[in-house]
C-alpha cells in the first residue's frame, strides 16, 4: 500500500492552479462540505433519486480513473487495487477486497471507517451511495480492457451509517 508521503509526491499544482494526481485533475474540500452537498441534493430530489445520481457519478468517475490506469500499463486486479489504494490514501476510508472473481464480474469489498458514513452519522439507510457505483465502474473498465462483454452493477449490502461495523459492497453481473 502506498504511503501518504508517496501520494503527496504524486500531486502537482499546475501553472493554472489545477491540482493533479498523476495528471488526473483533483479538488480538495472539507468532508462536511461534500456531505452537505449530498444532503442538499437528497432533500431536493428525494433520497432514491439522489442515490441513483451518486451511484452513476461514482461509476463514471471510477471507470474513467481505471481507464487512465489501464492506459498507463496496469492490468486486471492491479487496476482495482491501485484505485482502492488511491481512495484509501485520499481519506475515503480503508478499502479491502474480500473476494474477486474477475472473469465472472463478481467481487465483494469492505470499506472500513467510511468518511461519508462517519460524517453523515447514524441513519436508517446506507449513505455511501457513490461507492457501489465506483466499485462497479472500476471492475467494468477492467472487464472491457480484456474484451469481456459482461456488464456489472454494485450494491451496498451493509453500511456503517446504518449501524454496521463497516460498509460492504458487492459487484455482480447485471441482470437486465
Amino acid at each position: 500500500m502506498e504511503t501518504f508521503s508517496e501520494l503527496i509526491n504524486r500531486l502537482n499544482l499546475t501553472a493554472e492552479n489545477r491540482l493533479e494526481l498523476d495528471e488526473v485533475p483533483m479538488v480538495l474540500m472539507p468532508l462536511w462540505f461534500f456531505v452537505g452537498i449530498m444532503k442538499r441534493i437528497g432533500a431536493e430530489v428525494g433520497s432514491g433519486r439522489a442515490a441513483e445520481i451518486y451511484y452513476d457519478a461514482g461509476y463514471e468517475g471510477a471507470y474513467k480513473w481505471s481507464k487512465v490506469q489501464i492506459e498507463n500499463g496496469l492490468k486486471g486486479p492491479a487496476v482495482l487495487e491501485q484505485y482502492l489504494n488511491s481512495m484509501t490514501n485520499r481519506g475515503w476510508g480503508r478499502f479491502e477486497i474480500l473476494s474477486l472473481e474477475e472473469k465472472d464480474g463478481r467481487a465483494l469489498f469492505r470499506l472500513h471507517h467510511s468518511a461519508i458514513a462517519l460524517e453523515q452519522g447514524l441513519s436508517e439507510a446506507p449513505s455511501c451511495h457513490w461507492v457501489p457505483g465506483a466499485m462497479a465502474g472500476s471492475l467494468q473498465a477492467i472487464l472491457e480492457s480484456k474484451g469481456n462483454p459482461l456488464k456489472v452493477i454494485g450494491k451496498e449490502i451493509g453500511c456503517l451509517s446504518a449501524g454496521q461495523p463497516y460498509c460492504e459492497i458487492i459487484v455482480e453481473p447485471a441482470t437486465r
